[in-house]
């Protein structure tokens, strides 16, 4: 995400998506009658009979009614009454459009409030995307799974077999086709960092592979341990303090420690973590709320309820954060009813 202004009295925000995150994390800040403008093109009828119906290239605003992120085809559709824009001789005021916000083109919000938490969403997305592409694979001596870290989720790419048969490789010959095939793999993603890990000796021995390979400096590896591999190696990894250190501005990754916060609160049963909305907004409602985490999806849900409770936890000074609902750290704060808290202290009577 570029910025390319975010006013605060006005409630407007400029920017600029760059990856497919980008489009996720709008379709999360655009509200019902924001006014969203960008560039689209339009069916002309024609004047005269005879003549066919041309296509233009316009700049419109629309009064937003309707969002949906196509997240495979890649594409944002803000639906709503059109109440600006230009040119003026082809405008068609009140009349239901379409825009396409698509990478690399600019898109202009005006909204009827502008909140915090929404601010600093655009702000991490805008971080996120200096961060590149970072791919994450688990591997031992039968098998290694790769992944990308995204922001929306953890994207499983490929997994593969090494053919070994016993208890070792059986020769050179087997080992080394198994880690140039992970290298292609890993050459054929291009991410801009690839971290490592697994049980064992084997993500030493691929390292040492490596570097006789000499690697091309555009990746940076990193190597942690596991003790799983496939599916559940890459939810370890991306548990530990390790994947945190070395992708610490991932919001995934920040989004799976907040969430574990929660879950260790609740598990020590000290009465100073809640869940559920009734729960929550009584401490909120007392001051007592340190830390709040909502579900994209709850917030969705119950939009004008929960943005009262963010906006009154926001005052108290809590720290409020908006979880993704699409990773598994989102998915179990979702089972909790979408949103939780730490306290600040234990709510009696």
């Amino acid at each position: 995400m570029r910025i390319l202004k975010i006013d605060t009295r006005e409630n407007f925000l400029h920017i600029v998506p760059e990856i497919e995150d980008d489009l996720w994390h709008l379709e999360r800040i655009i509200e019902k009658h924001d006014l969203v403008s960008g560039p689209s093109d339009r069916k002309i009828k024609p004047k005269e009979a005879g003549e066919k119906p041309k296509r233009v290239k316009m700049f419109i605003e629309l009064d937003a009614d309707n969002v949906e992120f196509h997240r495979f085809l890649g594409q944002l559709r803000v639906s709503g009454i059109i109440t600006g824009g230009k040119p003026v001789e082809f405008l068609e005021m009140g009349a239901q459009h379409s825009l396409e916000i698509v990478l690399g083109k600019d898109v202009k919000i005006k909204k009827q409030a502008l909140k915090k938490f929404q601010i600093e969403r655009i702000k991490k997305a805008a971080e996120a995307t200096k961060k590149g592409k970072v791919l994450l694979v688990v591997l031992d001596d039968e098998q290694a799974s790769f992944a990308i870290l995204r922001e929306f989720e953890l994207e499983e790419k490929a997994s593969m077999k090494s053919g070994k048969s016993g208890k070792q490789f059986k020769g050179e010959d087997v080992k080394g086709k198994y880690f140039a095939e992970i290298l292609e793999k890993i050459l054929e993603i291009k991410p801009e960092k690839a971290i490592v890990a697994g049980p064992g000796f084997t993500k030493e021995e691929f390292q040492k592979f490596l570097e006789e390979k000499r690697m091309p400096k555009e990746i940076q590896f990193f190597y942690s341990a596991t003790n799983s591999v496939g599916k559940t190696g890459l939810q370890e990894l991306l548990k530990g303090n390790a994947l945190e250190k070395i992708a610490q501005e991932m919001q995934i990754v920040k989004e799976t420690v907040l969430v574990e916060k929660i879950l260790a609160e609740l598990g020590k049963d000290l009465g100073i973590a809640e869940y559920g909305l009734k729960e929550v907004k009584k401490a909120v409602k007392v001051g007592a709320v340190q830390m709040l985490l909502v579900t994209d999806k709850f917030l969705l849900e119950k939009r004008e309820e929960t943005e009262k409770v963010m906006q009154d936890a926001e005052k108290t000074g809590s720290e409020v954060h908006l979880i993704n609902s699409e990773h598994e750290a989102g998915k179990t704060l979702q089972n909790l009813g979408g949103i939780a808290a730490i306290l600040r202290y234990k709510i009696t009577g």
